[in-house]
């Protein structure tokens, strides 16, 4: 459900990804896929113009601790950060805000953190 919502997204049908976020949460368990579902859910939440409810969606993303924040889920993020800025409310301070949050949360990721380790024990 997923790859089927990135489809959706990809092909201009934010409603379908909507619709494919929504029935795919109850049975996830991984959590990488389940932080790229509510990340489709949030970009489907943007598609249909419904921006109020995108910072509620990512939640449980924006919670993960950072030893679990992959390249995947960083990548997306990074890419919904992107969205957000060239719809029509992307001057808005919510938007503007949850702009900043992603972004920030992008900062403090496992790939940042073993990038940024000197690898001489200190980090």
């Amino acid at each position: 459900m997923n790859y089927a919502a990135a489809v959706h997204l990809g092909t201009g049908h934010p409603r379908a990804a909507l619709r494919e976020t929504r029935t795919a949460l109850e049975p996830v368990r991984a959590y990488g896929t389940e932080a790229q579902i509510h990340i489709s859910h949030a970009s489907a939440l943007l598609g249909c113009g419904e921006t109020e409810g995108i910072m509620d969606a990512l939640l449980p993303v924006l919670a993960m601790p950072a030893e679990r924040r992959m390249g995947p889920v960083t990548q997306r993020m990074r890419e919904l950060a992107v969205a957000l800025g060239h719809g029509p409310a992307a001057d808005s301070t919510g938007i503007t805000a949850a702009r900043r949050t992603l972004e920030e949360w992008c900062l403090d990721s496992a790939p940042r953190r073993l990038a940024l380790s000197s690898g001489d024990g200190s980090g």
